[in-house]
C-alpha cells in the first residue's frame, strides 16, 4: 500500500499530476454548475418545477447520445493515439457533420411533437420547456463532440468546461438574472428551455473557437483534407461500440428519469432526480479521471507498456476513493441536511441519496474500467456488458418503479451502477491482467486467471 501511494504522488507531482489538478478544478466548476441548477430550478419552482426540467433534460441527453453516436470518444481515442497527427481536423470536421445531420431532424421533432410528449408523460409544462430544449440539441451535442476532441489533444480541462454542467452554469445563472431584473418572465417555466437552449450556445461557441484557435496555433495537424475509406470504416466502429456503452449511461442518467416520469407525479420524479443529481457528486472524482487518463491509456497500451498501464488506472481508482469519501460520508450521515440546500420539501428524499451514493463509491472504487476495455480495443466486451446490465436496468425500472415508486427507481438504478462495473472490472482482469480496485486481488486469490 505504501509504494502505490509512493507511485501516486509522483504521479500527481508530474505532468500528469498537473493535468489531474487543472482538471479537477474544471470538474469541480462543473458538477457544481450542475448541481447549482438543480438547487435554482428548486427554489424557484418547488419539487414539481424539478420534476418537468427532469423530464426535458433527459430527453435532451437522449437526443445528444442520438446525434453523437459515440462518436465524442471516438474522437478521444483515435486523436488521442496520434494527437499532433494531420488526421486530427479532418476527424473533428467528419464528425460535427456526422452529427448535425442527425441532431437536426431531432430538433424539429421535439419542436413539433412537445405537445403529443407532454400528454403522454401528463406533465404539465413540459411541451413550454421542451420548445427551448429542443433548439438546444445541435449545440449540447457540438459541446460534447469538442469535449472528446480536447480530451483527445491533452486538454481535459479544456474539455470538461464543455461538458453538461457549463450548460447548466450558463442556465443558472440567466435563470437568476432574468428573475431578479423580470420577474414576472422568470416565474415562468417556459423560461428554462429558452435559457438552457442559450446556455448551450454559448458554451458551444466558445468551445468551437477554441478549437479554432488550437487548429490555427499547430499547423502539423493542417496537412490532410480528408481522412481515407478505411480510416473512417474504424472510427465508424468504434463510434458504434462508445454509442451502446452510451445508452448504458443513458439508461441511468435519462431514461431511468423518463420511466419515473411516466409512472410517478412530477414531485415525486423532482425526489429521485434531486437525490440522482447530488450523488453524482460522489463519483465526480471519476469523471475527473475519465477526463485525463482514457487517452494515456490508448498511447500506453499501443506502445505495450501494460506495466505502466496497470499502474496509472490503479491509481486512479485509489486516488477516487480518497477524494469521493468526505462527499459520500456527507450524503449518507446527514441526507436530509444535503437535501434541504435544494429547497423545502426534498427532505422525502434521503433514503433515495444514501441508496445511490453507495452505487456511486462502488463506481469510483473499480476505476476507469469501462475506458480500460474501450481504449485498448476491447470495446465488444464493454459493449456486451452494458446492453446487459442496461436490459436487466430496464426491466428493474418497470418493475420497481410502480411497486415503489421513486425508492424502487433508485434501487434499479443503483443495481445497473453496480453490476455493470463489477463485470467490466471482471474482464478488465481476465483480458488485460489488470486489477483496479485498490487492496488483495480476489479473483487471483479465487484462482481466476487472465487470458493475455
Amino acid at each position: 500500500m505504501r509504494a502505490i501511494f509512493a507511485s501516486l504522488f509522483t504521479r500527481l507531482t508530474g505532468e500528469t499530476g498537473k493535468a489531474l489538478i487543472r482538471t479537477f478544478f474544471a470538474k469541480a466548476i462543473s458538477a457544481f454548475g450542475a448541481l447549482a441548477l438543480v438547487v435554482i430550478v428548486g427554489r424557484l419552482y418547488g419539487p414539481e418545477g424539478v420534476g418537468v426540467f427532469a423530464l426535458a433534460q433527459s430527453i435532451l441527453l437522449g437526443a445528444g447520445i442520438l446525434a453523437r453516436r459515440g462518436m465524442d470518444n471516438a474522437l478521444m481515442r483515435f486523436v488521442g493515439r496520434e494527437s499532433d497527427s494531420p488526421r486530427v481536423r479532418s476527424y473533428l470536421y467528419w464528425a460535427a457533420w456526422r452529427s448535425l445531420w442527425v441532431s437536426l431532424p431531432l430538433t424539429l421533432m421535439l419542436i413539433f411533437l412537445r405537445e403529443p410528449v407532454a400528454h403522454y408523460f401528463a406533465m404539465p409544462g413540459l411541451a413550454e420547456v421542451l420548445l427551448g430544449v429542443g433548439l438546444a440539441v445541435p449545440f449540447y451535442s457540438w459541446a460534447f463532440l469538442l469535449t472528446g476532441f480536447f480530451k483527445g489533444i491533452r486538454k481535459p480541462a479544456t474539455g470538461a468546461f464543455l461538458e453538461n454542467g457549463s450548460i447548466s452554469l450558463v442556465t443558472g445563472a440567466l435563470l437568476l438574472v432574468v428573475g431578479y431584473v423580470l420577474p414576472e418572465h422568470g416565474a415562468k417555466l417556459a423560461f428554462l428551455g429558452w435559457a438552457y437552449a442559450v446556455g448551450a450556445f454559448f458554451v458551444a461557441l466558445q468551445g468551437g473557437a477554441q478549437a479554432a484557435l488550437w487548429l490555427r496555433r499547430h499547423r502539423m495537424v493542417t496537412g490532410v483534407k480528408s481522412i481515407n475509406a478505411a480510416e473512417k470504416t474504424a472510427f465508424r466502429g468504434v463510434s458504434r461500440s462508445f454509442f451502446v456503452m452510451g445508452l448504458a449511461g443513458f439508461m441511468q442518467t435519462a431514461l431511468s428519469v423518463m420511466i419515473a416520469g411516466k409512472f410517478l407525479g412530477s414531485e415525486q420524479l423532482g425526489l429521485f432526480k434531486s437525490a440522482q443529481q447530488i450523488a453524482i457528486s460522489v463519483g465526480f472524482v471519476l469523471m475527473v479521471i475519465n477526463a485525463i487518463f482514457p487517452p494515456r491509456f490508448a498511447a500506453l497500451y499501443h506502445q505495450g507498456e501494460m506495466d505502466r498501464l496497470g499502474g496509472l488506472a490503479r491509481n486512479g481508482a485509489l486516488l477516487g476513493i480518497v477524494l469521493a469519501a468526505p462527499f459520500l460520508l456527507v450524503c449518507l450521515l446527514f441526507p436530509e441536511w444535503v437535501l434541504s440546500l435544494v429547497g423545502e420539501g426534498f427532505e422525502p428524499a434521503a433514503p433515495l441519496l444514501q441508496i445511490i451514493a453507495l452505487a456511486q463509491l462502488v463506481n469510483v472504487a473499480t476505476g476507469s474500467v469501462g475506458f480500460l476495455l474501450n481504449m485498448t480495443g476491447h470495446e465488444r466486451y464493454m459493449r456486451n456488458i452494458a446492453l446487459l446490465c442496461s436490459s436487466a436496468g430496464l426491466v428493474g425500472f418497470l418493475v420497481l418503479t410502480p411497486w415503489f415508486g421513486a425508492f424502487g427507481a433508485a434501487l434499479a438504478l443503483a443495481f445497473v451502477l453496480v453490476a455493470q462495473n463489477l463485470l467490466a472490472m471482471f474482464f478488465v482482469w481476465i483480458k488485460l491482467g489488470i486489477w483496479t480496485l485498490p487492496g488483495p486481488n480476489i479473483l487471483k486469490l479465487l484462482g481466476v486467471r487472465p487470458r493475455v
